[in-house]
């Protein structure tokens, strides 16, 4: 028994469709900075904060080092008996193991006192602390680094979450490559990243397939930014297509069996 021309025609007509949402759903209709394709004038480009500017609830990580070793047991439990070199290594470790800014903008160090730090960079941290431990010590080595520097990656990623930075700079690309990349339905021309001031929260669109973002106010990141990735407006109709694709190849596969066992 073979298949009238009618049930031919609708066959021929269901593969071409198989065919057709298949390649709906496969094709990517932009890239990252694709307009990138001679130098940029180093003027026009964003430059980034070399020095984070300490606010108050700020966890500081700070490390004081003198010849003696009492002194320097003071500032840091991994070398007062703990024997663990690891305090930093997770978050719940930072919070406890880190000096926080209270709300007058001061960090309490053993020995020195309080140190106001709000408002002042990272730099400018490390020399105030370099000038009153040597009110008290001899010889002190001053190491001041952030440890909250926190973004969150939303949206269409392969891996939302929230990350942490321990550079003194993050770019909105790289936060997310942490976050494995985008997704096949991520909408990179429209980017929003919200970022808290100090009186209004602050949105930004980028459009990652353009280099005009390297100027953008929003193309380094700032502790507690938010990134967030918009799927595009075809995404349940690529996916509702993918479970047509399906339906389709099945109809397919069971119309030739058929059409095999009964010509």
């Amino acid at each position: 028994m073979i298949f009238p021309i009618e049930n031919k025609r609708s066959f021929f007509m269901l593969l071409a469709l198989t065919v057709l949402l298949s390649s709906c759903v496969s094709k990517r209709n932009s890239y990252f900075l694709r307009d990138f394709k001679q130098d940029i004038d180093a003027s026009k480009v964003q430059q980034a904060d070399k020095d984070y500017v300490v606010k108050t609830n700020d966890n500081l990580y700070v490390s004081v080092k003198t010849i003696n070793p009492e002194i320097n047991a003071m500032f840091s439990q991994s070398e007062g008996g703990l024997g663990s070199g690891n305090m930093y290594t997770s978050q719940a470790g930072q919070h406890i193991y880190g000096y926080q800014v209270d709300n007058q903008g001061d960090i309490t160090l053993p020995v020195i006192g309080a140190v106001h730090v709000a408002g002042r960079t990272l730099k400018e941290t490390k020399e105030q602390i370099q000038l009153r431990s040597d009110e008290y010590l001899k010889d002190a080595d001053i190491q001041v680094r952030l440890l909250n520097f926190k973004v969150s990656v939303l949206g269409e990623v392969r891996s939302p979450g929230v990350y942490y930075n321990y550079n003194n700079t993050l770019t909105v690309l790289e936060a997310i490559g942490m976050a494995q990349g985008t997704t096949d339905y991520a909408k990179i021309k429209d980017i929003l990243v919200v970022r808290q001031g100090e009186d209004a929260v602050q949105p930004f669109l980028l459009d990652l397939t353009e280099k005009d973002i390297l100027a953008s106010e929003a193309f380094y990141l700032q502790s507690n930014d938010v990134v967030f990735v918009r799927p595009q407006k075809l995404k349940n109709v690529r996916l509702n297509a993918s479970y047509y694709t399906i339906g389709a190849s099945t109809l397919t596969t069971i119309m030739l069996i058929i059409n095999f066992l009964w010509g």
